[in-house]
């Protein structure tokens, strides 16, 4: 699929889907993938699940992005945060969430897919000499017989981004975890499963709202796993290259 396909369906539809077997990576950072994806088990559990849930573990961190030149910088580590009307599952507070690990921001196929996520998206050349802020988002989904794996216990919901892309990085044991697309009145639009590593969605945020399906064990005797990188870009034309902490 051509990046301009790409966009023309995230123009047209709010949302686009790519293959892993067609995801460009170079041929010299193909080994960094299985590395990334070995990030995920070293995730800690998210402490802003409801009745002592423990399904979901995560780490989260933000960037400066600047499209025309593609320099990259990590922001400092702050709380994550989202409104009461983007979520009302754990929206209107500072969530703590740990920040990526060393080794992640370490490994350059991190870098590569946040620039490569954003020339897919249809963003006016105007926009290309602003900062964005670019919030990265490691995520795992544990379903076990005791306990529901929900990725999006929130439902339909916006992240409060311009575009956003999710990669698949691991589904182990799993059945369901179906991504969906919904319109702004929150009827199902789409839904389709990622199951091969690197399969990625990108949507447009202000033209959809997305979910994703609980997954459950297909084999009772082990737990069910999917591991997603999420990446939201937010247009930012006043944000500091360098910022304090």
């Amino acid at each position: 699929m051509l990046h301009t396909d790409i966009r023309d369906e995230l123009r047209a539809n709010g949302y686009a889907l790519e293959p892993a077997s067609q995801f460009p990576i170079d041929p010299e950072l193909r080994p960094r993938v299985k590395q990334l994806a070995h990030e995920w088990e070293h995730l800690e559990v998210d402490r802003y699940l409801k009745d002592g849930s423990r399904f979901r573990e995560r780490a989260y961190d933000r960037f400066f992005f600047l499209p025309r030149t593609g320099e990259v910088r990590l922001r400092p580590h702050r709380p994550y945060f989202q409104s009461e009307n983007a979520n009302d599952y754990a929206g209107g507070i500072q969530r703590d969430v740990a920040p990526l690990s060393r080794s992640t921001l370490d490994n350059p196929l991190l870098t590569r897919l946040l620039r490569t996520n954003f020339a897919r998206f249809p963003v006016e050349d105007g926009r290309l000499d602003d900062p964005w802020d670019v919030q990265c988002h490691q995520f795992r989904i544990i379903s076990t017989p005791d306990e529901i794996g929900r990725p999006t216990p929130e439902g339909p919901h916006r992240d409060e981004v311009d575009y956003g892309a999710i990669h698949l990085m691991g589904r182990l044991n799993a059945t369901g975890g179906e991504s969906q697309v919904y319109s702004q009145d929150k009827a199902l639009l789409t839904e389709f499963c990622l199951t091969e590593q690197m399969d990625t969605m990108y949507w447009a945020d202000q033209q959809v709202l997305h979910a994703v399906r609980p997954i459950r064990p297909q084999d009772t005797g082990r737990p069910a796993v999917r591991d997603v990188l999420i990446m939201g870009y937010k247009h930012s034309a006043g944000l500091q290259r360098f910022e304090s902490v």
